[in-house]
């Protein structure tokens, strides 16, 4: 199995591809398109080393977009096309080849678990976000299907049984008055939604920025996609504020300073709920190492290790905020999992503090 080939030319950037595959999709493949969305906080050659070290290699450059393979297992392949834009470190990763082998098996887990890189985490707000621009250009817009979740910590209204964790997964035409009906009865958030547009688009987005091209326009697509983007690098704009190095203070002496990157909660975190956290930590494969808690107004240090991108930071939180500061090197995708992680666990509304 092979990825769809595009005619052997030179792409000038990233629109230039994605006009060409507007254009001419429909011929090259009867597959779907699945596009997978990423950010990086390397510059392209070292971004191109990571890729090596795993395994990626170029069988086509073509301009601002490479074709890339990988092999794995017992003589299979995943192949995709890859475009990267060094000044935002966002990149995108173009293939037809099956979700539930290629993909899982190769990108899925080269986005989850390098260092430096993680996929666009798309949160339940940018979710609602999409929708209601959808619906509000087009409102003849379905959603046929949908996921959506309520976490045990959430403090999203629910006009029944608050105090419940609980997953929905609905099929059928009728997802979009369901799915605003579930939120505000259950209290739940959407994780993936699956859209139909009259006007000519059907996809399907997950909040690990993976969209599925279905039919239609794609260039409608990539609207929605760079919303995403946009979102992604606000949270890379706060990241880059924060700094770890070490300062000389003798000549024998080098000590670390770390600038932090600070986390709102609107949801306040209480001192009782402390050890649900740590808790919720190991199960999210964070090692909690020389933790810290003082009742009262609340104090929490701690320093974790995360297995996942084997990385080390230290956080320190109150009632109202969180604070993650960078140990032995910053590592954008490690933060952008942590931040994922708060969102997911602790508060579906936190949001990055205003410098």
């Amino acid at each position: 199995m092979e990825v769809f080939e595009v005619e052997s030319r030179e792409f000038a950037s990233r629109p230039s591809f994605n006009q060409y595959l507007a254009d001419h999709y429909g011929e090259l493949t009867d597959r779907d398109l699945y596009i997978l969305t990423g950010l990086t906080e390397y510059d392209r050659e070292t971004f191109d080393e990571v890729l090596a070290e795993n395994h990626y290699h170029v069988i086509d450059d073509l301009g601002a977009v490479q074709k890339m393979e990988r092999r794995y297992g017992d003589g299979k392949r995943i192949q995709f096309y890859l475009s990267f834009d060094e000044e935002s470190g966002i990149f995108l990763c173009y293939t037809d080849m099956r979700k539930t082998e290629e993909i899982e098996n190769t990108l899925e887990k080269f986005l989850r678990e390098t260092r430096g890189v993680h996929y666009l985490f798309v949160s339940p707000r940018v979710l609602q976000t999409i929708r209601e621009e959808i619906v509000e250009g087009e409102p003849a817009a379905q959603i046929t299907e949908f996921v959506a979740k309520r976490t045990d910590r959430t403090d999203t209204a629910s006009t029944y049984r608050p105090e419940f964790a609980r997953t929905i997964n609905y099929y059928g035409d009728d997802g979009l008055d369901t799915l605003r009906e579930m939120e505000r009865n259950y209290g739940v958030l959407p994780r993936i939604m699956e859209f139909d547009i009259p006007s000519g688009l059907q996809f399907r987005v997950n909040r690990e920025g993976m969209f599925k091209f279905l039919s239609g326009n794609l260039l409608d697509l990539f609207e929605y996609i760079q919303l995403c983007i946009s979102e992604a690098l606000k949270v890379k704009e706060a990241y880059e504020e924060a700094d770890f190095q070490m300062v000389p203070v003798s000549d024998q002496l080098d000590v670390p300073t770390s600038e932090p990157v600070a986390i709102t909660l609107h949801n306040s975190l209480q001192y009782h709920e402390v050890d649900d956290l740590k808790q919720s930590l190991g199960n999210h494969k964070y090692v909690v190492i020389d933790s810290y808690a003082e009742e009262g107004s609340l104090y929490f240090s701690t320093k974790l290790i995360d297995e996942t991108k084997n990385s080390v930071f230290s956080i320190k939180a109150n009632e109202d905020e969180i604070r993650v500061f960078p140990q032995d090197r910053k590592d954008l995708g490690s933060f952008y999992r942590f931040y994922e992680f708060i969102q997911d666990s602790i508060d579906e509304r936190a949001e990055l503090a205003q410098a």
